[in-house]
């Protein structure tokens, strides 16, 4: 079966709301309803949310896609840790809530770094013959292999890997510096979607680290605590959109933000 394009070219805004999944209190997600609504109206072409939420906010999502988050990893209170992560959902259920794409999350550098390249391979079959599209989170994490899990030849390594496994999209960290994001899409051959990490000290240092990125071959962005965790989600999305499917020397035109 055909697994179909997730945007137009592949290059997107997504939005990540999948955190108080794993993390609580997360400042900002209080209402997720409201906070869906807002990307969304302000034109986030996709959303990566939970079982529950794709359930019980199903209105919400509107015309941006839905992107299932099929595992998750222990809670944690206060802040984000690292840890093993274990498959919840299934295709199937993916397909019942209406679900246009799925995501794992495989942490290499980290014990668990097997077992999560498997279950990435075995979704990534499984996408294949539901024609449905896989988005591969994957990244390295600071650890005795990683010493500097933000080096762009690190990242690349995890994007190929990511296609060798049956990846559809990948979903990374920004290398540094970030136009050396093109060593990841050279080496995968795939749309490279970049997580935004721990908010910026500024708004404009986390804008301008996204224009070098898609300057150097970015598809796009999926980040969550810089748009939510933010004064203005709707404004950091239109920016983002302007970056993204805007006229950006290097960049690869796309629709324009006035156009939604």
């Amino acid at each position: 079966m055909t697994v179909p394009e997730l945007f137009p070219d592949n290059r997107g805004v997504i939005v990540a709301i999948d955190h108080p999944l794993y993390m609580w209190p997360t400042r900002g997600l209080e209402d997720r309803g409201a906070v869906i609504r807002t990307v969304v109206d302000a034109g986030a072409d996709g959303v990566i949310a939970t079982y529950g939420t794709l359930r019980d906010h199903a209105e919400a999502f509107g015309d941006s896609k839905r992107i299932l988050k099929l595992d998750t990893k222990a809670l944690s209170v206060g802040e984000y840790q690292m840890g093993d992560h274990a498959l919840c959902w299934t295709l199937d259920d993916a397909r019942r809530l209406g679900a246009h794409a799925v995501l794992t999350f495989v942490q290499v550098g980290l014990p668990d770094e097997l077992p999560a390249l498997v279950q990435a391979a075995r979704i990534a079959a499984e996408c294949d013959r539901a024609g449905l599209p896989f988005l591969c989170e994957i990244m390295p994490i600071e650890s005795p292999n990683y010493p500097d899990p933000f080096d762009p030849a690190a990242i690349a390594a995890c994007a190929r890997a990511a296609a060798e496994l049956g990846a559809h999209l990948v979903k990374t960290s920004i290398p540094s510096p970030a136009e050396e994001v093109s060593q990841a899409a050279a080496a995968s051959g795939l749309p490279i979607f970049l997580a935004g990490g721990d908010p910026q000290p500024t708004e404009e240092a986390f804008l301008d680290q996204i224009r070098a990125a898609v300057r150097g071959g970015a598809a796009g962005v999926a980040v969550g605590r810089n748009v939510w965790g933010g004064p203005d989600p709707a404004g950091m999305v239109a920016k983002l959109r302007d970056i993204v499917h805007g006229d950006l020397v290097g960049a690869v035109p796309g629709d324009n933000a006035a156009s939604r």
